[in-house]
């Protein structure tokens, strides 16, 4: 009877570890199911990253790519714009080289962009119902500056006049006792000597920075004007007996970037980024050009 009763525990007890170790892998096969289900959700959710970061990816580039075709674009309707306006090569010449001086400035720290701004060939009124026509003017924290850019050839003879003409005596009866004269010495090309007489670009830009003082002062604006002559011809040599102090003469770009770094590292400050853009829009809408 006994041994009866103990088999029939022994046979309970492997039927129920028999169950519970059958229940056991069950819940482990789910486990495991239910394991590689977050598996797989989990690489669907990083594909489907992959594939958004990929578009977004491709998106950005398409947009740098059109931006900076439109850049293109726009600079090379800005180009075609200057040579339209300008009167002639030079000014074009001089307008490069003050936009690459300005980057370089910018570059190297020397100026915050809204404190350098170039404006080309632009129209003031003089008062009587003309306008005079300025070639560039820069506007800078220590002044504005009239550049009157001559691109002349050929030996340049500037600020001759009768007192100084005994280096050419046989033009002491026909200069000036007056003004000075600017002579240009060349070449045609067929090899004969060519001497040409031209407005003295001196006097030009004084006239010019007096017509501009005279337009900012009834603007309400105190000008501190400068003024520069640039012969940037290449092929050249200037002979500058002029006496005038005031006017400053630059015959090459160096020349220019030396003169601007001088104005910046050794003049006060003057003017702000917020006067210098009232000046930049008071001279804008005086342009009847």
């Amino acid at each position: 009877m006994i041994w009866l009763i103990i088999s029939t525990l022994l046979a309970a007890s492997v039927a129920w570890l028999t169950y519970i170790v059958k229940k056991e892998k069950a819940k482990q096969k789910e486990m495991r199911n239910d394991h590689f289900q977050e598996l797989e959700a989990l690489k669907e959710i990083q594909r489907a990253s992959m594939e958004t970061a990929a578009t977004k990816y491709d998106e950005k580039i398409m947009s740098m790519s059109e931006a900076y075709q439109r850049e293109i674009e726009k600079l090379v309707i800005e180009n075609e714009e200057i040579r339209k306006n300008y009167n002639n090569q030079g000014e074009i010449v001089t307008h490069q080289i003050l936009e690459n001086f300005k980057s370089d400035l910018i570059r190297k720290k020397i100026l915050p962009p809204d404190e350098m701004i170039i404006m080309p060939n632009i129209y003031i009124p003089d008062g009587n119902g003309n306008t005079r026509q300025i070639d560039h003017l820069v506007l800078l924290s220590t002044g504005i500056y009239v550049i009157e850019t001559k691109y002349w050839k050929g030996h340049i003879v500037l600020g001759l006049t009768r007192n100084n003409s005994q280096r050419f005596s046989f033009l002491s009866d026909i200069i000036d006792s007056e003004k000075e004269e600017t002579l240009i010495f060349g070449k045609s090309v067929s090899g004969e000597l060519t001497v040409k007489t031209c407005e003295n670009p001196i006097s030009q830009v004084q006239q010019t920075a007096f017509i501009l003082s005279n337009y900012l002062e009834s603007q309400d604006i105190t000008s501190w004007i400068n003024t520069l002559v640039f012969f940037n011809y290449d092929v050249k040599e200037l002979h500058d007996w002029s006496d005038n102090s005031i006017v400053h003469r630059v015959a090459n770009k160096e020349q220019l970037h030396q003169f601007f770094i001088n104005e910046l590292t050794s003049k006060n400050r003057i003017y702000g980024a917020f006067q210098l853009n009232t000046i930049k829009h008071l001279i804008e809408n005086a342009n009847y050009h």
